[in-house]
């Protein structure tokens, strides 16, 4: 059974329409402003839909649905980015890093684990198969993927730090 607010959507809509531009510059940043409006005004409309006033106050409410519809949002899309960086390693671990110096490589793996820095010298500098490591180390694959992962956040990590230092 659905309970609707007194007032009309528009009012609410437009009484809400700092919460939403809030709840973007928390959450969206990978998506284009109008695309997360859009969802933040329909998360609303929803939200304005489903309310029961027996359960608690609107203005909660509709925080805690917008909240955890953006981060759903942001959720679907990390899983996404995630899946397609994974294809992009595995399939095209192509790249070529030439003539980099000793330092600066031992400058970025120095916070690895000796599994992560086997990682990245295997499969990232000598340019081998996951699943040929995983087979010489005899580990599984996924165990592979778990130091790839790990890895490439600490390098992130490190690259950023790096980048501010300049």
């Amino acid at each position: 059974m659905e309970f609707v607010l007194k007032e009309p959507f528009e009012k609410v809509l437009a009484n809400y329409d700092p919460l939403i531009k809030t709840m973007i510059r928390r959450y969206s940043h990978s998506l284009e402003f109008d695309e997360s409006y859009q969802i933040g005004r329909i998360a609303l409309w929803e939200a304005y839909k489903r309310f029961d006033p027996d359960k608690g106050a609107f203005p909660a409410y509709a925080q805690r649905y917008l909240s955890g519809r953006f981060l759903q949002i942001m959720n679907k899309k990390y899983v996404i980015m995630v899946h397609a960086e994974e294809h992009t390693l595995e399939e095209n671990n192509s790249f070529v890093v030439p003539y980099l110096d000793d330092l600066i490589v031992n400058d970025y793996l120095q916070n690895l684990s000796e599994r992560e820095r086997l990682y990245v010298n295997e499969i990232i500098l000598k340019q081998g198969s996951m699943k040929e490591l995983a087979r010489i180390e005899r580990v599984s694959y996924e165990t592979v993927r778990s130091w790839r992962k790990n890895a490439l956040v600490k390098l992130r990590i490190k690259g950023t730090a790096m980048k501010k230092d300049k």
